[in-house]
């Protein structure tokens, strides 16, 4: 059970992130809030680096870290522009398809199957992120959720994120599995911060004179991002990666709440019925 207790905080820290990122996105652009992300986390992975000590070097690590840095390149940057597209009560429960999507891509790269009672939960779950867009608009019952993806910019984009994570979540379990938690966070945040400073030089306006205005909101985007990978990594090590990540995603029930009392978003009621079926969700799930 240690576990889902890392997994949850991996959840709250991770809203957290998305909160400032939000509030920082109003000022700033995508590009260097994905940078400072990467670059003010390498302090807390080098302290837990230190702390762990180096590990053993396995043989899938050479490809599973360009392969994980590549795709989360991408990832990251778009994971910015949603949250600066939409409100995040809308964006985030895209998150939640990332399981889902896991069901096809663990058994091919990890060998990993769920259980009956962990698939239950990863299935309610999903039906909670998808009742959440169901009722916005009335007009096409069912296929509410689906059109929100062609109407809503943000929803769009971060489906994309999903699926691409459905990836990286399982190579970071083979980074993981073949150094450490410390060790791959670590060299992650490297290479993500060396390929994502040109991309932030060429794309970015005046980003030192936005660095130094915005210092410390984006310092605490990359603490809190990186205190929550740090969390994640270590639960990887000790079950599934479809169930890690299937509790990771009530970061969406926090999101919620926190778009709710600090943006205003409208809805919470409704919403946070539908987040109640994925912490039923992740009680399943946190019962195999």
């Amino acid at each position: 059970m240690f576990w889902a207790v890392l997994a949850l905080g991996t959840a709250f820290f991770e809203a957290v992130k998305d909160t400032l990122s939000k509030r920082q996105l109003v000022l700033g652009d995508e590009y260097l809030l994905a940078w400072s992300y990467c670059v003010f986390g390498l302090p807390l992975t080098g302290l837990y680096l230190w702390w762990e000590g180096m590990p053993a070097i396995g043989s899938d690590f050479g490809w599973a870290l360009p392969a994980g840095v590549c795709l989360n390149m991408v990832a990251v940057t778009l994971y910015m522009r949603a949250l600066k597209a939409s409100d995040l009560s809308l964006t985030l429960p895209m998150l939640t398809f990332t399981p889902l999507f896991m069901l096809a891509t663990s058994p091919v790269i990890l060998g990993e199957f769920p259980d009956r009672l962990g698939g239950l939960g990863m299935i309610l779950i999903i039906a909670g992120a998808y009742l959440l867009h169901l009722g916005r608009n009335h007009r096409h019952g069912l296929l509410d959720p689906f059109r929100a993806l062609w109407s809503e910019p943000g929803p769009r984009i971060m489906l994309l994120v999903a699926f691409i994570w459905s990836f990286t979540a399982n190579i970071d379990k083979v980074g993981v599995t073949n150094s450490s938690p410390a060790f791959w966070l670590f060299s992650f945040f490297i290479l993500m911060s060396l390929g994502l400073t040109p991309v932030v030089l060429v794309r970015s306006r005046q980003p030192l004179r936005q660095l130094h205005r915005n210092l410390r909101a984006l310092a605490l985007v990359g603490f809190f991002g990186s205190l929550a990978l740090v969390l994640q990594m270590w639960a990887l090590t000790l079950t599934l990666a479809a169930y890690v990540v299937s509790i990771k995603r009530m970061s969406v029930v926090f999101g919620v709440l926190f778009g709710h009392f600090f943006f205003g978003e409208q809805g919470l009621a409704r919403r946070l019925v539908c987040a109640a079926l994925m912490v039923l969700g992740v009680g399943l799930i946190a019962m195999t």
